[in-house]
């Protein structure tokens, strides 16, 4: 199923960060359409026994994933007077959803939790940075932890171990755009 996301439709995320830096071996194959990435990430739910398995293999995935310009640009929607747009590539309905987010220049989303194992992001063009937080547990009182940018080709991974997060356009003159997949697909988040 194919189509368009709104920010209302998904206001927050609840996160846990971490750049990846493992990257597989030379003699992989690369992975250069959304079909082939799709058709992958369906093989590793079907096969990998284990989130940690399947952790590993989606990361590897995605350093594999070098999508051209007129790939990407099929999903690309900015969406008119939105600051970002999510635009839905895929979704096994019961796995993950894999969308490619478009980041208009100077925007960001809110704070907010992910409420689901884990989301996988993959830089494809610009820059997007993320903002980490953590909620003091007796104040409530949410504080900044770091900064991550995230360019063309980066991969990190975000789960509810780490805390908050807002991401956005690292830049105040050009957009920017992700690919998320989150799993396993979410209905609501907190903000």
């Amino acid at each position: 199923m194919f189509g368009l996301i709104q920010q209302d439709d998904i206001l927050a995320l609840e996160s846990t960060k971490k750049l990846v830096e493992d990257i597989p071996s030379d003699d992989a194959t690369e992975i250069t359409s959304f079909g082939q990435l799709v058709a992958e990430v369906d093989k590793v739910f079907a096969t990998c026994p284990t989130w940690d398995e399947k952790q590993a293999q989606i990361l590897d995935l995605l350093h594999l994933t070098r999508l051209s310009d007129e790939e990407v640009e099929k999903y690309v929607d900015w969406g008119g007077s939105q600051p970002y747009t999510r635009n839905l590539v895929a979704s096994d309905g019961t796995n993950y959803n894999l969308l490619v987010l478009c980041w208009k220049a100077g925007c960001e989303s809110r704070i907010h939790n992910h409420p689901c194992q884990g989301c996988f992001v993959l830089g494809l063009s610009g820059q997007v940075v993320e903002t980490r937080y953590t909620v003091h547990a007796e104040t409530d009182e949410i504080r900044e932890v770091g900064q991550t940018v995230v360019s063309g080709g980066d991969v990190t991974y975000i789960n509810d171990n780490v805390g908050l997060h807002k991401i956005g356009s690292a830049s105040t003159t050009r957009g920017a755009v992700s690919l998320h997949l989150y799993t396993p697909p979410f209905s609501s988040c907190k903000v």
